[in-house]
């Protein structure tokens, strides 16, 4: 079975890098470098919390993903330090080497193609979601943003959240003898329908459902309402992505 510091390592290092990853969404012109130095932050407290986790677990000095968790925070504490209104080349750069860096580390919890895509889009729904909370919380400080940056957030929700389903709806008719009754696979009957069942309604239907009210909400500029509906999405998407986290982790299912 795979142990809780996985799964939460995994989770602490999706926010690092899905914060950074959707940071260029709202135009640091726009925002100004508050809303910047805010994603950096968050990400920099994710990885500090992932470094402890190594270090009390484990005391070598010799493993890539700590260099790779290393190098981010380096880059990371660049831009909090450094990042302006307009964006340099230098901050482009530090982007890059946390986006590279981040999304390598991610990889190498399973390197076979279909393992990594499966983890970097479980990274990529928990990221987006987070990410569009906190910009919302942002049109408390610049009242007159435009509201496009949450359309484009709300847009990459649904891109991925269709991916996900599919994905996960041909994994579950593939391995239907996982949930068939009597099964000695997995948890056991009762238990693999209880993951199912959560993964599918808190991390697809209420997501999907709380999206299309979310976007009529922002079309009205109903922004405050609109990140209230966030924070909500970023509560069941956590619960949706970490039963899915664990099912991968220790049965290899896609779902």
């Amino acid at each position: 079975m795979a142990n809780i510091k996985t799964i939460a390592e995994f989770f602490l290092i999706s926010i690092a890098w899905t914060l950074t990853l959707f940071s260029p969404v709202a135009s640091s012109k726009l925002t100004g470098n508050g809303l910047i130095k805010l994603l950096t932050n968050v990400s920099i407290g994710a990885l500090v919390i992932t470094l402890v986790m190594h270090f009390v677990s484990s005391a070598t000095l010799f493993s890539l993903p700590l260099y790779l968790k290393l190098a981010s925070l380096v880059a990371l504490s660049a831009i909090t330090l450094f990042h302006r209104d307009d964006k340099s080349l230098f901050m482009w750069i530090m982007y890059a080497v946390v986006v590279s860096a981040l999304g390598m580390h991610i990889v190498l919890y399973s390197p076979i193609l279909l393992n990594a895509l499966f983890l970097l889009s479980s990274a990529l729904m928990i990221g987006v979601i987070t990410y569009a909370m906190l910009l919302g919380h942002w049109y408390l400080v610049v009242p007159k943003l435009s509201e496009k940056p949450l359309k484009i957030a709300a847009v990459i929700t649904w891109i991925i959240l269709t991916l996900k389903i599919a994905g996960s709806l041909l994994s579950t008719y593939k391995h239907f003898d996982f949930f068939e009754e009597q099964t000695s696979l997995g948890s056991g009957y009762a238990f693999n329908w209880l993951l199912l069942t959560m993964r599918m309604s808190f991390g697809y239907v209420v997501i999907l459902g709380m999206s299309l009210f979310n976007w009529q909400l922002v079309s009205m500029r109903s922004i405050q309402s609109s990140t209230g509906i966030l924070y909500a999405m970023t509560f069941f998407v956590f619960i949706g992505e970490l039963v899915s986290t664990f099912i991968f982790f220790n049965f290899g299912l896609y779902i």
